[in-house]
């Protein structure tokens, strides 16, 4: 004859089976991976698609580009686009940003990737490489960080 103790244990162990599910890395980590190529375009660039301003993968969802500033004080233009600067490939600060266009470094900052004249700023205090990321996590509100290198 079978125990309670022994009905119960099977059942609380069909329980906890029935109730776990797989859970993968992928499940955790978005997996946002863009279908083209973006560029870091401003007025460093004279808003071209320069290949040394391609921005390349990280991590998942995230991208990164190297910007060289040389002029502290100055205030650098610039907008992450592909190379026809088409909608939804063409990231811009958002109106919804309660600082507006101007990037503080470390800050990330929404961008909307559906404007045409939001372009973000950045004033380096010192000159130097600088590294500019954008996090695909949240793709309807995709984030703009700016970092020295």
């Amino acid at each position: 004859m079978i125990s309670i103790k022994r009905i119960l244990t099977l059942a609380i162990a069909g329980l906890l089976t029935a109730c776990t599910s797989q859970i993968s890395i992928n499940d955790v980590l978005p997996q946002q991976e863009l279908d083209r190529t973006i560029y870091l375009r401003g007025d460093f660039t004279l808003w071209d698609a320069e290949p040394q301003y391609q921005f390349a993968p990280v991590g998942p969802a995230l991208y990164q580009a190297q910007v060289k500033f040389s002029t502290p004080g100055k205030v650098y233009e610039f907008k992450i686009a592909d190379v026809d600067f088409s909608e939804g490939y063409n990231c811009g600060y958002s109106d919804a940003q309660p600082a507006g266009q101007s990037l503080t470094l470390g800050q990330p900052a929404i961008a909307d990737c559906n404007t045409i004249y939001n372009y973000f700023s950045f004033t380096p205090a010192i000159k130097g490489i600088y590294i500019v990321s954008i996090d695909y996590s949240d793709y309807d509100k995709p984030q703009v960080t700016i970092t020295k290198k």
